[in-house]
């Protein structure tokens, strides 16, 4: 998955910053700030509870989860 998008789309969808993203998910803003700028290379992923509470918020979620 493409972290980087996904952040920024739900972002934009729900029309909020990372701060409150950070808030939502329970993820830290550094973390996700990390996944959003592609500092952890573009093959790292989130664990799976991190991407699932990302995922979550996505206005595309079944997609994304192959649903």
């Amino acid at each position: 998955m493409d972290w980087q998008k996904i952040i920024n789309e739900v972002l934009e969808d729900r029309k909020i910053n990372l701060t409150e993203l950070s808030k939502k998910t329970g993820i830290s803003l550094p973390h996700l700030c990390h996944l959003r700028n592609g500092k952890r290379g573009k093959k790292a992923n989130p664990s799976f509870e991190i991407g699932l509470a990302i995922v979550k918020l996505h206005k595309n979620k079944l997609e994304l989860l192959g649903l």
